[in-house]
């Protein structure tokens, strides 16, 4: 009995870290994406699988500025989104 409630105890908390662990790493860099395709989304753009792999691309700081990553903007002019000002303020949140 003491056996089973151990292995019970050890498979939840390996269920419970294999769900836990994706969620806790992944949770900043969806958010930041998040925003960039969801910028690009409110200018009337469709947002699919190029201008998420976008916006996957995070605006760089450098300490004491913040500039859009440079794979951002040629994604994003790439998959279609034609103004300058959107382009460059989307990946500016990602």
């Amino acid at each position: 009995m003491k056996l089973q409630r151990v292995r019970m105890l050890g498979t939840a908390s390996a269920v419970a870290a294999a769900v836990a662990l994706p969620v806790m790493a992944a949770a900043p860099a969806s958010a930041t994406q998040g925003a960039c395709a969801n910028y690009v989304r409110s200018h009337g753009y469709l947002v699919g699988p190029k201008v998420n792999a976008a916006c996957s691309h995070g605006a760089l700081f450098s300490g004491v500025i913040k500039v859009p990553n440079a794979a951002c903007i040629l994604g994003l002019t790439r998959a279609g989104v034609n103004k300058g000002e959107v382009v460059q303020s989307a990946c500016m949140r990602a």
